[in-house]
């Protein structure tokens, strides 16, 4: 999409291309974002735009997906329980599953800054050679 087009608060499809060529995509220019990127070329996704970068015809958005990984904080009592040494902040991480043993799919947001021209309104039909990411869950 063109800079003028692109809204901060819209939400796009937003399509990776196949070949990510290190000249055009720096991690300079895409930050964080180069390695999950690099992850998720071929596929589509939703994101909402929270800022755009004229300069470097960019955006910055906001990507939900699903996880069954879960990390929860240690209380200084149930540290103590298991028999773990006080004032470490431990933390225990794994999978949520439910009471059959079924694993339990949370929400997660993530940011990705992505350029300008990877972005399509929702309503256009989706390239055919991509896939989505969804069934990856990389965002």
């Amino acid at each position: 999409m063109r800079t003028k087009d692109v809204r901060v608060g819209e939400t796009y499809r937003c399509e990776v291309p196949f070949a990510l060529p290190y000249r055009r995509y720096r991690p300079e220019t895409m930050g964080d974002s180069w390695w999950p990127l690099s992850w998720l070329r071929g596929t589509y996704f939703p994101l909402s735009v929270v800022d755009v970068d004229t300069a470097a015809r960019t955006a910055h958005g906001l990507v939900m997906r699903a996880s069954t990984r879960v990390t929860v904080e240690l209380t200084e009592d149930q540290a103590q329980e298991a028999g773990l040494p006080p004032g470490g902040g431990y933390r225990v991480s794994g999978m949520l599953l439910d009471g059959e043993g079924e694993p339990v799919e949370l929400p997660r947001i993530g940011t990705l800054t992505v350029p300008l021209r990877w972005l399509h309104p929702v309503d256009t039909p989706v390239s055919t050679s991509h896939h989505d990411a969804s069934v990856r869950q990389i965002p």
